[in-house]
């Protein structure tokens, strides 16, 4: 689903963040680096939209990216960001992919 904006945004996806700038100033970012590298573990540790991209779903669509990231790693995710730790809470049928301490 997408809103307003959203649709027209280009992604910048690197290894452990995804992000969207406008003229050089980063508006949008996840960022997901490794808990446990050996174990393909990654920590969504940071979500950020700018007040001005709120009430768009853009948080939402940069965890589901990210997720996808991690997927295509046949990774685990560790959610230690509060709005991350929500959006799973929220969206039960992700929960396969989290990272359960032994």
């Amino acid at each position: 689903m997408f809103f307003g904006k959203e649709r027209f945004m280009e992604w910048k996806i690197e290894k452990h963040q995804i992000r969207y700038e406008e003229d050089g100033k980063v508006l949008a970012e996840i960022t997901f680096p490794y808990y446990k590298a050996e174990e393909k573990v990654y920590e969504f540790d940071h979500t950020f939209v700018d007040p001005s991209l709120r009430g768009q779903g853009i948080a939402g669509t940069l965890v589901e990216k990210a997720i996808a990231e991690v997927r295509a790693q046949d990774g685990k995710i560790l959610p230690t960001c509060p709005y991350v730790k929500e959006w799973f809470a929220r969206h039960k049928e992700e929960e396969g992919i989290l990272y359960r301490e032994h």
